[in-house]
């Protein structure tokens, strides 16, 4: 292995293979890495130094196809200059043919088990359990899974959220106390790296959370009418309500209001919009176009077409992606620099791995941000992943806002029928300038300067309109000195992101945005 500058956790696994060439009898690792911190190199450093010595091969598992072949992409990166190579396979004989292993699924295994277990007789093999918080102890899963388990010389279990959504155990994993037992011993290396030492570390980015309430009103099934704010005591149904309604819209421009300003900072910054399900995935999109923005979708309705959308993503053929279950485990695109979760989705686990899309390092890039509803459950969630207490909420809100193995994380947004949503709206974003404006189409900052400085002079020409003849040199003036108190220079000099801070102001004060 040549020499690199690990983080933590990879050197950490280094040193547990150079204990295992040295003969410690270790059998198993448990590896709990938060999202972005870099596992997805872990596998290349297991079969650079174990293979052949300890192994002939590895078999690495992922939870979606898109990891499969990102995983066998993993090994050709150059920055790892490593000889081994894997490829990516389902079921069949040989799956390996002849190379140093295969990546393949959790579903593909469940399919057909019998001709995993087959190459794991053949051969000595490392199992490297990805994301394995997606097997619950007792399932399909695990039961196709367990030979392969037997057979292996080394069996990694590793998770960016090691607890599940729907508060099952994980198969394979020892519990303590109702948690996963981080403790180590002889056969058994535990290494953790959360999100706090990876900030630290500067192997990921803070992510900065705006959340927006809102009123919301529905249609009972008896025909009568509820109504709720969404941080209110019947946030549910109001949730479920905004996401479909005028909230919805609202939230989206705030989103890309604030995307414009980011793409004024960091010209290469991408936006992730998350729905709850196909069908409004598609009116966000709509939406979206009608704002002048090129956008696609990507869900599981149509996995070639997603593939295709996610690589034009990557390449930057367009800036903004509209998804639902692919916003968790897969979308690895280190430029989405502002998400807008408008999810139902509460399980901690989903979320923090949905967050984590838009803490990716990349050049240029300094900050990401998070839009989201302000319901108590979302905050909460966003609370636990803070303080890194990643448990799953109770189970009576798990039955209020779902998971990741039901409802609207599958796609079909489903778990409030007896309810019609019939409108709802939004109000400021809490850590935000408040308000909700129009956002610019993406363009460079020269452009977007000239932009804002003529909506500028728009809004101040409209407002000096309405004064006396006599007066508009006076409130001209004071105008003028108000702004200073917001941006303290000359419109001239304003960068994009000052002339973005004083047209939202100008919007709210003197502009459209008035009460």
């Amino acid at each position: 292995m040549p020499e690199l500058k690990l983080r933590w956790h990879q050197q950490a696994v280094v040193d547990t293979c150079r204990d295992i060439l040295a003969g410690a009898g270790i059998t198993e690792i448990v590896l709990s890495v938060t999202p972005g911190g870099g596992k997805s190199f872990v596998p290349v450093i297991l079969a650079e130094n174990l293979i052949p010595r300890v192994a002939e091969r590895i078999c690495w598992v992922v939870p979606r196809n898109a990891l499969k072949y990102q995983g066998e992409a993993e090994f050709t990166d150059p920055r790892w200059n490593t000889a081994k190579s894997v490829r990516a396979a389902d079921n069949g004989d040989d799956l390996s043919r002849g190379l140093d292993g295969y990546v393949t699924t959790y579903q593909a295994v469940g399919m057909d088990p019998g001709c995993h277990e087959a190459e794991f007789k053949r051969h000595r093999y490392i199992l490297f359990l990805d994301e394995c918080h997606h097997v619950a102890e007792g399932s399909e899963w695990h039961r196709a899974l367990a030979p392969m388990a037997r057979e292996a010389v080394l069996v990694v279990k590793a998770s960016g959220t090691l607890s599940r959504g729907d508060g099952q155990k994980i198969a394979f994993m020892a519990y303590r106390d109702g948690s996963p037992d981080l403790a180590g011993n002889g056969r058994r290396r535990v290494i953790v790296y959360g999100r706090n030492r990876a900030i630290a570390d500067r192997a990921i980015l803070p992510v900065e959370f705006r959340t927006v309430d809102g009123e919301a009103e529905w249609e009972e099934q008896d025909g009568s009418r509820g109504e709720s704010r969404l941080s209110g005591e019947d946030s549910a149904k109001a949730l479920f309500t905004a996401l479909r309604t005028g909230f919805a819209d609202n939230l989206l421009d705030t989103a890309l209001s604030e995307f414009a300003v980011m793409r004024s900072e960091y010209p290469e910054a991408k936006m992730l919009v998350v729905a709850p399900n196909i069908e409004v995935a598609k009116a966000y999109w709509s939406h979206l176009a009608g704002c002048g923005y090129e956008t696609r979708i990507a869900t599981s309705e149509d996995t070639p077409l997603a593939r295709r959308n996610i690589g034009d993503f990557k390449k930057g053929v367009y800036r903004v992606l509209v998804t639902v279950a692919m916003a968790y485990e897969g979308l690895n695109v280190p430029e989405v620099a502002v998400i807008c979760c408008l999810s139902h989705i509460r399980s901690v686990p989903w979320l923090e791995q949905c967050f984590a899309r838009a803490n990716r390092l990349a050049p240029g890039k300094r900050r990401a941000v998070v839009f989201a509803p302000a319901d108590w459950a979302f905050k909460k969630a966003v609370g636990m992943i803070k303080r890194e207490e990643l448990v799953p909420l109770s189970d009576g809100q798990q039955e209020l806002f779902g998971g990741e193995e039901r409802g609207e994380g599958n796609g079909n947004g489903n778990t409030r029928p007896w309810i019609i949503p019939l409108s709802s709206s939004a109000e400021g974003a809490d850590g935000n300038t408040g308000g909700v404006t129009p956002a610019l189409p993406p363009c460079p900052p020269s452009e977007a300067e000239k932009i804002l400085r003529k909506n500028i002079n728009g809004i101040i020409s409209g407002y000096l309109a309405t004064v006396r003849a006599g007066n508009k040199q006076a409130y001209s003036r004071m105008l003028y000195r108000r702004m200073r108190l917001v941006v303290p220079k000359p419109v001239p000099e304003m960068s994009a992101s000052e002339l973005e801070k004083v047209w939202v102001w100008l919007r709210r004060e003197y502009g459209g945005d008035r009460k």
